[in-house]
């Protein structure tokens, strides 16, 4: 007959084979039960952890239970964590590391009382001599409020991160690759660094999805994206330029890991890419400055509006939301070309003059 228990927390996670297994704790955040679920042996478990005084004496929740319910147990983390992309998780790990050491052992009610907003913010700001990095933790922190708050979680009912400015105001409107350095580029760069140029110049993908990219994601016209960070599936034909460097390398390539390869026909890691391309753009025969290799997405955008495409046929073939290319469009194209701002008022005076109200 099976025995009633109460006061157990249960939890759901999907593991690799699909299944979903779930898993019960004495309490929100207590140890884990190891006896079956609703057997004798459960409920004397339980007892003895009760006699043991365990109960009695477990910590109150604090900042570290919030983190931990966010990311999940290190053995089986939380599926809503694991679909970040890798480079947001280190992000996360970092910033809860530094928020794990400011708080110690801070209880969550204090969290939610008048003035720990204050403390957040004094907390942000002490990390002014990097403003983007003191931003990239305040999100973090808000992220685990904000999942705490979606999850029903106990004890959590405002976001105190909420309604704090961010401290990096930097604009990136001329951070844009101009025809000249486009060129110059073209003429001076090494071949394994060309391509992973070439590509992001021409399709607008991400670094990180660009040196991924193998051999079963180019069918001969079109370059098919992973990409990591929204884990859109995209397909981007590539132009002819793109096309001839590509199709260049298949012959003796085919059989390696990755379609963009380093000097030594090696799969490129984050770092050695960041490593070469930082030399190359110092060299004395290229020496450009002011823009990134991340630019050449802004770049890329820029460009096509230029070219008359509409925003939502330039969030197609980016794989960007509609929002983020007005975003970016706002920042780079809109606040410093005029043309199309006049090409509005022409109009406009154009058709007066055919109506004959001018």
């Amino acid at each position: 007959m099976p025995v009633k228990t109460g006061g157990i927390h249960t939890v759901k996670r999907q593991l690799a084979n699909g299944s979903v297994k779930v898993y019960y704790y004495a309490w929100r955040g207590g140890p884990q039960m190891k006896a079956k679920p609703h057997t004798e042996a459960f409920a004397a478990e339980l007892e003895r952890l009760n006699e043991e005084g365990v109960v009695a004496n477990k910590k109150v929740a604090t900042i570290e239970t919030l983190i931990d319910h966010f990311t999940g147990p290190e053995h089986q983390r939380n599926l809503a964590f694991l679909a970040l992309a890798v480079s947001t998780r280190v992000d996360h790990f970092y910033a809860f590391r530094q928020v794990r050491s400011n708080w110690p052992e801070c209880p969550l009610a204090f969290t939610q009382a008048k003035g720990f907003k204050g403390e957040i913010r004094k907390w942000h700001r002490s990390m002014s001599a990097n403003p983007r990095k003191a931003d990239k933790a305040l999100f973090s922190l808000s992220k685990v409020f904000s999942y705490a708050i979606a999850t029903e979680f106990d004890a959590i009912e405002k976001n105190p991160c909420k309604g704090i400015e961010r401290l990096y105001t930097g604009s990136r409107r001329v951070s844009l690759w101009t025809a000249d350095q486009v060129a110059l580029v073209r003429e001076k760069l090494e071949p394994h660094l060309l391509l992973p140029f070439e590509i992001a110049y021409s399709t607008g993908q991400r670094q990180g999805d660009i040196l991924s990219l193998t051999w079963k994601q180019w069918d001969g016209t079109y370059l098919m994206f992973n990409q990591s960070k929204t884990g859109k599936k995209l397909k981007v034909k590539a132009n002819s330029r793109l096309k001839g460097l590509v199709d260049a390398l298949l012959p003796a390539n085919k059989d390696k890991p990755r379609i963009c390869l380093n000097s030594r026909g090696r799969a490129w890691t984050k770092d050695g890419f960041k490593t070469s391309w930082g030399k190359a753009m110092d060299s004395e025969k290229i020496k450009i400055e002011g823009v990134t290799y991340h630019d050449l997405r802004g770049t890329f955008i820029c460009e096509r509006a230029r070219e008359g495409s509409s925003i939502l046929d330039i969030a197609r073939a980016s794989g960007r939301s509609v929002t983020e290319i007005i975003s970016i469009l706002e920042k780079h194209h809109l606040a410093t070309d005029q043309g199309p701002a006049d090409a509005v008022i022409d109009r406009m005076e154009m058709k007066g003059h055919q109506e004959g109200n001018l």
